[in-house]
């Protein structure tokens, strides 16, 4: 099909439908919408092609300087314009501004992205520019555009015309199936923004190019009457607006939308110039204006939504000042850029209204000329930040060590004792007793975590003898097996004496308490325990069978599962036998080393936090080296409220607890409470740059938690912080480490 000059208007509807779906996906209206880039993709091989061919010969010199005036130089101004004006934006701190700009300037802004780790469906607004991956793409396709041309040119009229078709049909093929066979590897953004893997929807729309010149659209006779071809194109546009609406990001059916979205915009281009018209109407006109500013539409729309996510707008109001607003600047910067009417009082107009989009690109391009580059400081820092996470986790597991190692040693110098008769009670409540059950146990459960707080009781209905091995294996796997074990297993059936024996292995020389049973009469397994215990001299038995004797009170109709008062009784008879074991192992005094270990706990310090604290830790880790530096990186609440959890659990959480949390960090008042109340025996010490944070603690009313005020004095002192006002400065640490430092001083006196 040799092209003419004909008007081909219904391409421009389909300019305008991909048009509209990526600023509604932009906008957080289409889920789909992201599919409209393919669109644009198949279009700009296609209608390059489409430009080229008309020409008899095709001059490179002229190619380039039409897109530098109709792309290149829209983008410099908008990009420009947006850098200029986001400095005069409050709480805003565009960090990458250097190296992302020039990544747009230079056209390789989606390698930029990928290499950063920029997603675009995180549907985050970190920075005015997250579209210009799909300019990356466009301005290295129009850069090599013009040689593979000229190239495919030659072969199909030197050669043979299906030759240069067949070879852009292939390359298509193998860019699509490497897009997908990269998507599938799990590496989404770099099969969403790399070259390569995008090439498929411009090689296709180049593909049509060939075909159509060489030969002609593929499209039935009869479908070529105007009023068929009108059915099926809107068919067509009809089934890509419900794509862009209904197709998310995720997995396959990324993939799908991305091939039926090339597909169908073939069919749309196919149908759209088999039938030309010089004819055009009012709508067409409207249209034909409308996607004009397409592209202008493109540039100008994210730079318009990171803007106004700096007011305090509801969302409704937040998207018509978007739309509108990017629709007035398209307008503007397309009429003041175009060649049309440049004459008289029009082309006066012209440049009035043009010298603002100049002057404020010359201001935008002297803050990009005068801008700092971070690149490397915030990569020196995150490199920092990885090695103390990793020396953070290395010191924790020092630190588990050395914990268990006190225990260890207070429990020696425990036994070495005489006279503790008087602290044996507290000390048996306290100790960490974990308890193996059955429905026995279940049910009298709530007494015994309220009369041995530190326990760990594992019960479960219809449980036998068997299966406590793969349970204590567990609990000493995750060292959580305590100072002593109860087991009350038999009433279900007894197992052997290898699997006794076993569990007394696994359990090692910890003190062990089992319970004989109530239905002995038919199991006979109390005589078997007694027979047992005799091998070992850790293990001794709760005769709860005579306990309970004559006191039906304490059970239920079948005779062995508790009442209330059986449970409390049950309770006293585990309390009362370890009770005696240690009442008769400890003689002498022990208060004194008691109020002594008791006054060493309190000065310890346990530490959690985010970067605040893992960027600190070269400096906290001198003055606290025996303390427990909790950090991570991406530290949320529940995060944070799982991990103070767990140090409870594992009775590793300390005294005194200090929260170092800067301003990515968010709780609110519930949150606060919860967490506070997790800690409700301990002294808790917050310090954070949050004002959220902030806010929730200088409101509460708990006397065991102090605000550590450090936020204030960060922002009267810009040395404090680095480029990014997040982390801090050696400045700001060595700060940070004096103000801790004193207040846990002035509290221990």
């Amino acid at each position: 099909m040799k092209y003419q000059k004909s008007y081909y208007k219904n391409l421009n509807v389909v300019r305008l439908v991909a048009c509209i779906a990526i600023l509604f996906y932009h906008l957080g209206i289409l889920r789909g919408g992201y599919l409209g880039v393919c669109v644009f993709f198949v279009l700009s091989g296609y209608l390059s092609c489409l430009s080229a061919f008309k020409k008899e010969k095709f001059s490179f010199k002229e190619y380039y300087i039409n897109k530098l005036k109709n792309i290149y130089l829209p983008l410099v101004m908008v990009v420009l314009i947006t850098v200029g004006l986001s400095t005069y934006l409050t709480n805003f701190n565009w960090l990458n501004l250097k190296p992302e700009t020039t990544s747009v300037l230079l056209g390789y802004n989606n390698y930029w992205q990928i290499g950063a780790n920029l997603d675009y469906f995180a549907r985050h607004i970190d920075s005015p520019f997250m579209h210009f991956w799909y300019m990356g793409i466009l301005l290295q396709f129009d850069l090599i555009f013009p040689l593979g041309f000229v190239i495919l040119r030659k072969v199909g009229e030197k050669i043979k015309s299906w030759l240069s078709c067949g070879l852009l049909g292939g390359l298509t093929i193998g860019s699509f199936v490497y897009f997908v066979i990269t998507n599938r590897a799990g590496n989404i953004m770099l099969s969403y923004y790399g070259t390569f893997t995008r090439a498929f929807a411009l090689l296709f729309g180049m593909f049509l190019g060939f075909r159509h010149y060489y030969y002609k659209p593929l499209v039935v006779k009869k479908w070529k009457n105007k009023i068929y071809n009108r059915r099926i194109f809107y068919s067509y546009l009809v089934l890509l607006a419900l794509m862009c609406s209904l197709l998310n990001s995720n997995g396959w059916l990324m993939i799908l939308g991305m091939f039926f979205t090339t597909i169908i915009t073939g069919r749309l281009i196919s149908y759209a110039v088999v039938n030309s018209e010089r004819k055009v109407s009012k709508y067409d006109k409207a249209v034909k204006r409308a996607a004009s500013i397409s592209y202008e539409i493109y540039l100008w729309q994210y730079p318009l939504i990171f803007v106004t996510q700096y007011l305090e707008f509801e969302i409704i109001y937040q998207v018509l000042i978007v739309i509108l607003g990017v629709i007035i600047l398209a307008i503007w910067l397309h009429w003041c850029l175009k060649k049309e009417h440049n004459t008289g009082i029009v082309k006066a107009i012209k440049i009035i209204l043009l010298m603002p989009l100049v002057l404020l690109t010359l201001y935008g391009g002297a803050k990009y000329c005068l801008a700092k580059d971070h690149t490397e400081e915030m990569a020196e820092l995150e490199r920092q930040l990885q090695i103390n996470e990793q020396m953070i986790k290395d010191k924790q597991a020092e630190y588990a060590e050395r914990f268990r190692q006190e225990e260890e040693d207070w429990l020696a110098k425990l036994s070495d004792l005489e006279d503790g008769e008087k602290e044996i009670a507290n000390i048996v409540s306290n100790l960490s007793v974990v308890g193996i059950g059955d429905s026995v146990m279940l049910g009298a459960v709530d007494h015994l975590y309220e009369q041995f707080p530190n326990g760990y009781f594992d019960a479960a209905i219809s449980r036998t003898a068997w299966v406590a091995d793969d349970i204590l294996n567990d609990l000493k796997t995750q060292e959580l097996l305590g100072d002593v074990v109860v087991i009350n297993l038999g009433a279900n059936g007894d197992c052997s004496k290898n699997c006794k024996s076993n569990l007394m292995d696994i359990i090692g020389d910890r003190m062990v308490y089992w319970v004989n049973i109530k239905n002995n009469e038919t199991l006979h397994f109390n005589e078997t325990l007694v027979e047992f215990a005799k091998d070992y001299d850790n293990l001794k038995i709760i005769d709860w069978y005579n306990i309970s004797d004559n006191h039906p009170e304490y059970f239920i109709a079948d005779g062995i599962h508790l009442t209330e008062e059986g449970r409390v009784a049950y309770t006293k008879a585990i309390y009362d036998s370890i009770y005696n074991t240690y009442l008769e192992e400890y003689r002498s005094s022990m208060q004194g080393i008691i109020d002594e270990h008791e006054e060493k706990e309190k000065k310890k310090v346990t530490m959690f936090g985010n970067d605040m604290l893992i960027n600190a830790y070269d400096y906290l880790q001198d003055d606290f080296k025996d303390t427990p530096l909790i950090g991570v990186s991406d530290l949320d609440y529940n995060n944070l409220f799982k991990k103070v959890e767990t140090a409870i659990q594992n009775d590793t959480l300390t005294y005194n607890v200090v929260f170092i949390l800067d301003e990515s960090f968010v709780m609110n008042k519930e949150e606060f409470d919860n967490l506070i109340n997790l800690c409700q025996d301990k002294m808790v010490y917050i310090i954070s740059l949050n004002d959220n944070v902030n806010k929730v603690t200088s409101e509460s009313h708990y006397e065991n938690v102090s605000q550590i005020d450090f936020m204030d004095e960060v922002a009267s002192n810009e040395d404090y912080l680095l480029a990014d006002k997040i982390h801090l400065s050696d400045t700001g640490n060595r700060r940070l480490r004096e103000i801790i430092r004193d207040t846990l001083k002035i509290k221990w006196g």
